[in-house]
């Protein structure tokens, strides 16, 4: 036998093993790739590209997705910017008109002022100019008559650019202000029953009662003819016949009352609160109220209330416990209804209140025309149209004669102080605030005796 060195053995084996291992692995996959390649090479290729396309298109949906969303959400950031500054900005206005409104009970001073100014001066009525102030501080001039008073407009905290609307020449706030008394009061005939004194024995039960229907007739009796004169140049039209009118006004007042009992009016236009049954609401899924309303809109539930009607008057209601309609403000189918109530008998309301003669307008027609223009030309010199019922009657005394129509208007006095007042116990803020294209708008009702905010709200 012949030994053979280690160096000679191991380079052989190493050469031969090695190389057949490559070679067959190498075979293996050459077979598996011609396999493949031979096989369903075609249709593995097709199910590839559509796994792609589809993933392609599901990527593309999602993206297409998340930029939607973000230009979604960056327009609602946007929005709400916006509306949060128009929110402060209408917010402003009306903090401003407050100041106004208040200024007689805040600032002592501001009464001395007037005071010096004679009489007819302390009764300037300021809150009326609580949105001149507002404009001031949006603009920063203060314009009268053409002459500019007040120029602030170089100043950072009032005027341009602080107080315009972002982008714009529009004012960033504004405001109205109007008396909540010229409304009429839907809630006037929602009486609170009189209460029988505990530390008075004597006091009559039966008399009680009769002093209750006393004030709820009279009560009844002043709502009545002050939505009777909104309603009658609605007839016909939105109502069939002034019967109709007149059941909507009865169901109002049925609305508020405490009773379950319908209510009617005679001809010779006494109440009578046992009028039968209330409207049923129970078809409409709610009953009556028998409180006092809550908001001007609710007057809408009301049996015979239409839309039409509705959008017609809703401006000129209140639910707020306004007292007597004030002159100054009123609208003037509120004081035809008044006044025309006040004649002393059917021909004569007949003759000055109708318009017979087409193209021809009733006499009390008229009058109320004059008397609109002259309560423009008052507030226009900043001052008070009529400062006592005295001067609101002699207008009409001496209407006939100024006028040369020759037409006497006998209203009775007594009847209108009942009803009819100068004295604002509220007033009404609407205060408009603009950034760029958004708008708010902050509603406030305040009580001038106290200063006191009784409602607001923002639309």
């Amino acid at each position: 036998m012949v030994l053979r060195d280690k160096t000679d053995i191991a380079p052989t084996t190493s050469n031969t093993a090695q190389p057949s291992l490559a070679r067959a692995f190498g075979a293996a996959l050459g077979a598996a790739g011609d396999v493949v390649v031979k096989g369903d090479g075609k249709k593995q290729r097709g199910f590839a590209l559509l796994t792609v396309l589809a993933t392609v298109a599901i990527l593309a949906a999602l993206s297409v997705q998340f930029s939607f969303n973000t230009r979604t959400n960056i327009w609602m950031a946007g929005n709400l910017e916006a509306s949060v500054q128009a929110y402060f900005n209408a917010r402003s206005a009306t903090k401003i008109a407050l100041l106004a409104v208040n200024a007689k009970k805040n600032m002592p001073d501001v009464q001395k002022f007037l005071s010096l100014l004679g009489k007819g001066a302390s009764r300037i009525e300021i809150w009326q100019r609580a949105c001149d102030f507002v404009k001031i501080f949006a603009t920063g001039t203060f314009d009268f008559y053409g002459s500019k008073l007040l120029d602030f407009s170089h100043e950072k905290a009032v005027g341009a650019p602080n107080g315009l609307a972002a982008g714009s020449d529009t004012p960033a706030f504004k405001c109205t202000v109007t008396a909540e008394d010229g409304r009429v009061n839907l809630n006037r005939a929602a009486t609170e029953p009189l209460v029988a004194d505990p530390n008075n024995p004597t006091q009559d039960a039966n008399q009680l009662a009769q002093q209750n229907t006393q004030q709820q007739q009279r009560k009844a009796a002043q709502l009545y003819v002050q939505l009777l004169g909104l309603f009658q140049p609605m007839v016909p039209g939105q109502f069939e016949s002034e019967d109709r009118a007149v059941d909507l006004i009865m169901h109002i007042i049925d609305w508020t009352d405490a009773d379950k009992t319908g209510s009617d009016i005679d001809q010779a236009g006494n109440f009578n609160a046992n009028g039968g049954a209330e409207p049923d609401y129970g078809r409409y899924g709610y009953e009556s109220k028998d409180a006092k309303m809550d908001t001007i809109g609710e007057v809408q539930l009301v049996e015979g209330m239409t839309s039409d009607v509705y959008c017609r008057i809703r401006d000129k209601l209140t639910v707020f416990a306004t007292d007597k309609v004030n002159v100054n403000d009123a609208d003037l189918l509120v004081l035809k209804g008044i006044l025309c109530q006040s004649l002393p008998d059917d021909a004569t309301r007949l003759a000055l209140c109708v318009q017979l003669v087409p193209g021809v307008p009733a006499p009390v027609d008229g009058a109320l025309v004059a008397l609109d223009a002259c309560r423009e030309l008052k507030k226009q010199v900043y001052s008070t149209p009529f400062t006592s019922m005295a001067r609101f009657t002699q207008f009409f005394e001496q209407f006939p004669a100024a006028m040369k129509t020759n037409v006497p208007l006998p209203f009775q006095s007594n009847i209108l102080s009942q009803q009819l007042g100068v004295k604002t116990k509220m007033v009404r803020i609407e205060a408009e605030g603009v950034f760029g294209d958004t708008k708010r708008k902050m509603v406030s009702i305040v009580d001038t005796a106290t200063g006191a905010l009784i409602h607001f709200h923002y639309e």
